[in-house]
């Protein structure tokens, strides 16, 4: 399940709300985004990227030995899947992680979604550099930056992860939190480790 914040002009960072009444998680996106409302929602999200990149909830604190094997990650998954490598790695938000993993179905993407005490899973479609998601959301790329766009109440949102971290065994990290989730994601054919086809 996605939780969708909504930012409210003028209020900056700390002006992030959750759609909805208290924290439990909102029903996926009604639909992908068009490509129109994807543009407008990218250039929102470059707008904001100063700010993001600045503020308190989205500091890069990965290691440099962390990007190290992020990149040497995406690198070895480039040879044999590059659509999907840019997108993997650990995504974070504010309360909020999304584990991208590849797949052994070229151009597809399992994810995790993580947020406090709940976990979904679901898959995504890397197509024209993008990735459609099962649940309705499109993930967009800039930079270090991930914007998760969606459709709620038929209007557009965007909410930004930042600077992917590396990728450990879902099973081991997240089992016991998340038993449902890791089931789904061990169910299909989700990969943890570099790929077998180099």
């Amino acid at each position: 399940m996605q939780k969708f914040w909504k930012k409210l002009p003028g209020l900056g960072i700390t002006g992030y709300l959750l759609l909805g009444a208290g924290l439990p998680a909102i029903a996926q996106s009604e639909r992908w985004p068009t490509e129109v409302e994807q543009q407008q929602l990218q250039q929102i999200m470059r707008q904001r990227l100063p700010d993001l990149a600045t503020s308190e909830f989205y500091p890069d604190r990965r290691t440099l030995a962390e990007r190290w094997i992020v990149a040497e990650f995406a690198r070895a998954w480039a040879a044999v899947d590059p659509a999907v490598a840019p997108y993997l790695g650990e995504w974070v938000a504010i309360e909020e992680s999304l584990y991208i993993y590849p797949s052994s179905t070229p151009g597809q993407v399992c994810i995790l979604d993580i947020y406090l005490d709940e976990g979904d899973f679901y898959t995504g479609q890397v197509r024209e550099g993008k990735v459609y998601t099962t649940t309705n959301l499109v993930f967009l790329l800039d930079g270090n930056f991930l914007g998760n766009t969606f459709i709620y109440e038929d209007q557009p949102g965007i909410y930004e992860y930042a600077y992917p971290r590396p990728l450990l065994d879902p099973a081991t990290t997240l089992g016991a939190y998340y038993p449902a989730a890791i089931a789904a994601f061990e169910a299909m054919n989700c990969e943890i480790g570099l790929p077998n086809r180099l």
